[in-house]
């Protein structure tokens, strides 16, 4: 069986890794950006960023970004050389109504649906930080067809937890986007409950174990806003297939959030913000509302120095950013420490620099 995992950002060589143990010698991966591949390629993986190395592929594992309106996915798959017979997962999360136009794309190419060509929705599922890969949790899994989930279930069933099969193809499809869009509206409310506790000099961490201690409920925590590339992409997403005013209020109380903790600092002050990847724990600047604040802080006016316990102070330099211990010793050092601003994630506002 010979497998290709299509796109190798985060997600796509997740999964190209962890199947490659599963599958040794029978896993190749593909991508666009060939910086990307001559880099794994050094590491020793078998990737190309040539399609037309691609030939007699039983099984396609799609995985790439896939931009506002799936358009990444199309121009991969207009690339990829189809044979008769084989399995073609979509993995990655899509815009709804994404697959019917796939339906669509292989049918104009001339491949009948659970006769010539197998496709399914298997949108991937992982929480860096907590899960190792992308197989570790259930799976959902549509189609079009039975024979279209009688071929996932034979390659899929064997490599997850539980395989959570839907004969129709769009739950599948907005049960990724819904997922995501659901822990952007908990954290949206778990950021304005946050603010209300500051202004009322309620202790939130107090409150959160208080709510936190009835087991059907969960309020979140809080960081610099809702950040990473995936849950404001789904937020936009559904919302450009579902009109809510919920949805809409989600959105705009976190651009008020993430406005408040800039504008409480000002401008013209030294500041400290301690936490700079995109989610506590992952070490990712990709999407980070913590490199958002530093910017918007330093087009205020403001010197900036940042921390990040997973970063190195060279790798926050070489992003373009100043490590904390970047300052001359002496007068101009101790000046820096005793009279900046200090900002840390889940503990973003101070209500005496409001």
């Amino acid at each position: 069986m010979k497998i290709c995992v299509v796109g190798l950002g985060s997600i796509g060589f997740n999964l190209f890794t962890h199947l490659g143990r599963k599958f040794p010698g029978e896993v190749i991966g593909v991508d666009v950006n060939e910086s990307r591949v001559s880099e794994l390629r050094r590491q020793g993986f078998e990737v190309t960023a040539d399609y037309r190395n691609l030939t007699g592929i039983d099984v396609w594992l799609m995985a790439p970004s896939t931009g506002s309106r799936g358009q990444n996915l199309f121009l991969a798959l207009e690339q990829m050389l189809i044979c008769p017979g084989s399995l073609i997962s979509i993995e990655s999360t899509l815009p709804p109504g994404t697959m019917w136009r796939v339906r669509e794309f292989l049918e104009e190419k001339g491949f009948e649906l659970g006769t010539d060509i197998f496709l399914i929705h298997v949108p991937h599922r992982i929480m860096f930080g907590v899960d190792q890969t992308v197989c570790d949790t259930p799976r959902v899994m549509g189609a079009f067809t039975g024979a279209c989930l009688e071929r996932g279930r034979r390659f899929y069933a064997p490599l997850v937890p539980q395989l959570v099969e839907v004969p129709d193809v769009r739950v599948a499809e907005l049960s990724k986007v819904v997922e995501n869009v659901k822990r952007y509206v908990d954290i949206a409310f778990a950021q304005d409950i946050y603010c209300y506790c500051v202004d009322q000099g309620i202790d939130f961490d107090e409150l959160r174990l208080a709510v936190n201690s009835k087991n059907n409920v969960e309020l979140l925590g809080t960081d610099w806003g809702i950040g990473g590339e995936c849950l404001p992409k789904d937020m936009g997403f559904l919302r450009s297939v579902c009109s809510s005013v919920l949805l809409e209020g989600a959105e705009e109380a976190d651009n008020q959030y993430r406005h408040r903790i800039a504008r409480q600092v000002g401008s013209g002050r030294g500041v400290l913000v301690r936490g700079l990847s995109y989610k506590a724990g992952v070490k990712d600047i990709k999407h980070s509302r913590g490199a958002d604040l530093v910017r918007a802080l330093e087009a205020a006016g403001n010197t900036v120095w940042v921390e990040d316990p997973l970063f190195t102070p060279g790798e926050l330099a070489e992003a373009g950013f100043r490590p904390n211990d970047q300052a001359e010793p002496g007068k101009e050092k101790q000046e820096r420490l005793t009279g900046r601003v200090v900002l840390e994630r889940q503990r973003a506002l101070n209500p005496k620099d409001e």
